[in-house]
């Protein structure tokens, strides 16, 4: 039989996928599920097989190959010793009696700045309000006071500074909307990318 490369592939992305799957706790909250739909975050847990199936898209894949590339870049011109790739953050906070887990995998920390890797096939409306917000959440979790949004797409390569934390009380906000699976979805564009849309109630059909 020939060598699989791309079964090689798939295979360390659904593993990625199932490992973070598994290892969740009940009362953690990444990043990016306050970001997004609060139903996502719920249907994640329920229906894990169609979660694990979405490691198949060849868009996350390839996105994936965005950011391992970026970051290998970036050591290799500043060396490895100077840039901090996949960093994991985590704080507690208590909203409405409970204590939740807010936790974040950052692409990379550089110095004093945070840098989230974001790639895309248009270049335009960027950058995005949602990876503005993920970026002011991050720069809550680690407690730094810069990011910056880095956007690679065929058009062009182009970086976005934000200074701005989110605050206590917007992270709880966020945290009493997605316990409240509301709004759901948080944008209208949604829909069109979830892969739990073939079975969830509220799903919108774009016009655009």
């Amino acid at each position: 039989m020939e060598f699989d490369v791309v079964s090689l592939i798939y295979g360390w992305r659904i593993e990625e996928a199932r490992k973070r799957l598994e290892k969740k706790l009940e009362n953690e909250i990444y990043v990016t599920d306050l970001v997004y739909c609060p139903l996502k975050y719920y249907f994640q847990k329920k229906f894990r097989e169609i979660a694990l199936a979405d490691s198949f898209n060849p868009v996350t894949i390839y996105g994936e190959a965005v950011h391992v590339g970026t970051e290998e870049i970036l050591k290799n011109i500043l060396g490895s010793g100077n840039v901090k790739t996949e960093v994991e953050f985590e704080k507690t906070i208590e909203v409405e009696g409970k204590a939740f887990i807010v936790k974040g995998r950052v692409d990379a920390i550089i110095g004093d700045y945070v840098i989230e890797i974001k790639s895309s096939r248009s270049d335009t409306n960027i950058p995005q309000s949602h990876h503005i917000l993920q970026a002011r959440f991050y720069l809550w979790l680690t407690g730094l006071k810069k990011a910056l949004l880095l956007y690679i797409t065929p058009n062009r390569i182009s970086q976005y500074l934000v200074t701005e934390p989110a605050s206590d009380g917007e992270v709880s906000d966020f945290i009493r909307s997605l316990l409240a699976q509301s709004p759901a979805p948080r944008y209208s564009w949604e829909c069109m990318y979830c892969s739990f849309s073939i079975l969830c109630p509220n799903k919108k059909v774009s016009t655009v």
